[in-house]
């Protein structure tokens, strides 16, 4: 009955359409993409609105495409019946220090204190240690066994801890041989501190996170303490191996590209980007954008390298699930928007662990 009132809703809303054919047609569609992607919707209202959102993200994607003005393609994903602004609300949620991108003389403060420009501080000692010279042409952490699959974190602004774990596991790797998942929900729970208002959904800080992990000495296993995409209670005492012991927190003053370059060819490194634009339907290519430098996501820059038009850039990984770009990785234009990269990916520098 519900089912026949929510046809009959949108049947009529496509009867006053003067495109009547074209908008049972998108209605089919939409059927199948909520039969792909699982998406149900609690009451007649909101899958008439929902399925509005979704003709309008459709004709703008198909649209885009169809003008070929950009280096990438967009397509329909498991965000395609949200707007922009409820997409950033609800898949971003990394925070970091607070940084003019306009400012000539900025300084980034963090746990470990001021960070000079092109250089690493250890969290621990303050060592200052200098950044390789000669750099590899091209790097890619996964095709070196150090990068996990890419993960989903849900309808929670869990960005912060999916980066932080995801730096974890690579660093793991590198310095053990062994590729292990571990739990990102251990952090959301148990981190009060590295979240927003001690809710871990609602944001939080990737350099508080493996803060608190050095002080763990390490994060429960994925397969002991998996994900279940929203805030719970500490489970103190989970059975489970724990993984990935640091001895220091380091935080990158990136005040160039070709600095962060340095970095991720020693190690995967969380970065800040702005979700804004239209990254919520990247599918393929190079992103090149539109976005600001205000950095509002944490994600983790893999490698770089440069595709057959010689074009430069960064392959990063992603907490947006597989169904997300390219299976939750996308490629972002390096050396591009000035001294502060694309979308502001080396707007506040770069955090690992060590």
């Amino acid at each position: 009955m519900a089912v026949a009132f929510v046809l009959l809703q949108l049947s009529c809303c496509l009867l006053a359409s003067p495109s009547n054919s074209h908008g049972l047609l998108m209605l089919d569609r939409f059927h199948g993409w909520m039969a792909r992607h699982g998406r149900s919707y609690p009451s007649a209202d909101e899958k008439l609105r929902r399925f509005e959102v979704y003709w309008s993200n459709v004709e703008y994607i198909e649209a885009t495409n169809r003008d070929g003005g950009l280096s990438y393609e967009l397509g329909e994903n498991e965000f395609t019946d949200l707007t922009n602004e409820e997409f950033v609300a609800r898949y971003a949620g990394g925070l970091f220090a607070d940084v003019d991108a306009d400012a000539d003389d900025t300084v980034i403060t963090t746990l470990a204190g001021n960070v000079s420009e092109g250089h690493v501080v250890d969290g621990d000692d303050d060592l200052i240690t200098k950044l390789p010279v000669a750099l590899p042409s091209s790097v890619d952490w996964r095709e070196k066994g150090a990068v996990t699959p890419a993960k989903n974190q849900r309808q929670c602004g869990s960005c912060w801890a999916f980066a932080a774990v995801a730096a974890l596991e690579s660093q793991h790797q590198i310095t053990s041989g062994e590729l292990v998942s571990l739990s990102e929900q251990e952090i959301v729970d148990c981190d009060r501190a590295g979240s927003v208002n001690q809710l871990g959904c609602k944001g939080g800080w990737p350099i508080k996170a493996l803060e608190w992990v050095k002080a763990k000495g390490g994060v429960i296993t994925e397969d002991a303490y998996p994900y279940v995409g929203q805030q719970q209670q500490c489970k103190t005492n989970a059975a489970g191996r724990r993984v990935g012991k640091i001895s220091a927190v380091r935080r990158l003053q990136a005040a160039s590209e070709v600095v962060l370059a340095g970095a991720v060819a020693r190690q995967p490194i969380i970065v800040g980007i702005n979700s804004g634009g239209n990254l919520q339907h990247y599918k393929s290519g190079v992103y090149t954008g539109p976005c600001t430098t205000k950095a509002n996501h944490a994600v983790v820059a893999v490698g770089y390298a440069n595709n057959v038009n010689g074009v430069d850039y960064w392959i990063v990984k992603n907490s947006w699930g597989q169904t997300w770009g390219q299976n939750g990785f996308f490629f972002m234009r390096k050396g591009a928007n000035g001294r502060y990269g694309l979308c502001g990916i080396v707007s506040v520098g770069g955090v690992y662990p060590a």
